[in-house]
């Protein structure tokens, strides 16, 4: 094994190092693992893969190609997975009930797997609404060096030549219901509206809390908003399998990246990009795992002072694709913190502040997505916490 790792301080010895562990290690051995497999640390690959939705659907996909980066870095991978309820799916029914309790499930999940284990890291991959707070929530709770990976996005369908989301096909559906769309056109609309593998496009939960995991620290730069059908997801699967080695190595842990500050500048990039309401819910249960105070008020008052920034859908023109191609979230960070909006002194998973990242960033004037802070869409974005007699 290398010399980088030393497994008597790491929570895998307890099931694989000593003569009273051979039980274990028989059982690794009916895997087809070796001596020197056992040897390694063990990371745990939490997918939230599945084939209830696009959005899940090519995770296990990417997980895997993580391990190769485990591999190459030294490290002995543990794929293993956990549920989601899809809110596009478990929505206008009894279904709805489900979701947010998903997300607890998701982290208990989580955290059982790698505590009964024994795994020594976490890369996370999620890809819907609550499996991305879910997975944030178990790797804050664990505190074992962790990353997390977004599956990615869906590409926008087209339809009468305009770029679609599944939120046209709800929209065309109440005008169904109110005699303005004829029913062969909402069934010509539902049909390619989603063209493929990936989370809704525009900037709902999923693209949200992958946003978060990128300004939090949590997911290496720029590694979230690429489409799930691109090819340079494979690349970034493997840069996080070789990465959480590193962060073993030198001990970095998520409570180490996610401090108050953190969640800070996690807020503000809601803010800026018009993001879902459900952050307010999800960035305080994080900062619950954590032991932080910071709640829906705190979200609330860092929402007044934010500038909204990035045009994105459902409020603006476009898509995550498009945010993409305009320099993803570090791009929007290099014009916030230049002009004082984003801590830059933050530590995050490249084992760099978030300022020595974005430093590597060159603004771009070309692009339409994100626009400076300067001559921002609005001062403020979209959200208001209310506080009275209604909602004490």
């Amino acid at each position: 094994m290398s010399q980088r790792f030393d497994k008597s301080r790491l929570p895998s010895r307890h099931v694989s190092v000593g003569p009273e562990r051979a039980p274990q290690r028989s059982y690794y051995y009916a895997m087809g693992m070796t001596e020197e497999d056992i040897a390694k640390p063990f990371v745990g690959i939490a997918s939230a893969g599945n084939d209830s939705a696009p959005c899940n659907t090519l995770l296990d996909v990417q997980a895997d190609i993580a391990r190769e980066g485990v591999i190459e870095a030294g490290g002995t991978p543990r794929r293993f997975n956990t549920i989601t309820v899809t809110d596009g799916i478990a929505m206008g029914h009894q279904g709805m009930k489900a979701s947010l309790v998903s997300r607890e499930v998701i982290a208990d999940s989580v955290e059982l797997s790698v505590r009964g284990h024994c795994y020594d890291a976490v890369i996370g991959y999620a890809g819907c609404d609550k499996s991305l707070p879910g997975m944030m929530m178990a790797m804050l709770r664990l505190n074992v060096p962790s990353i997390f990976v977004y599956g990615g996005s869906i590409l926008p369908g087209r339809f009468h030549d305009h770029d679609v989301t599944v939120v046209d096909v709800f929209e065309a559906v109440g005008q169904h219901s109110a005699g303005n769309c004829p029913l062969q056109e909402l069934i010509e609309l539902e049909k390619v509206a989603c063209p493929g593998h990936g989370a809704c496009g525009g900037q709902f939960t999923a693209n949200t809390m992958a946003c978060v995991a990128e300004a939090i620290g949590l997911s290496l730069p720029n590694s979230n908003m690429a489409p799930a059908p691109y090819a340079t997801r494979d690349d970034m699967a493997r840069a996080a399998g070789r990465q959480i080695m590193n962060l073993i190595e030198i001990n970095l842990r998520p409570r180490d990246i996610c401090t108050k500050e953190a969640f800070i500048n996690a807020a503000r990039v809601v803010a800026a990009t018009g993001g879902s309401t459900n952050a307010a819910l999800h960035l305080p249960a994080m900062a619950n795992e954590a032991g932080i105070d910071f709640d829906l008020f705190d979200v609330a008052e860092i929402f007044k002072t934010t500038p909204y920034l990035a045009d994105l859908k459902p409020g603006g023109k476009y898509v995550a694709k498009d945010m993409h191609e305009a320099g993803g979230v570090y791009m929007l960070m290099k014009t916030m913190m230049d002009n004082g909006l984003i801590n830059g002194d933050c530590i995050t998973v490249t084992g760099k502040t978030l300022g020595e990242n974005i430093d590597k960033i060159t603004w771009n004037p070309d692009q339409k997505v994100i626009y400076d802070v300067q001559h921002a869409i609005t001062k403020t974005g979209g959200v208001v916490g209310l506080r009275g007699s209604l909602a004490p």
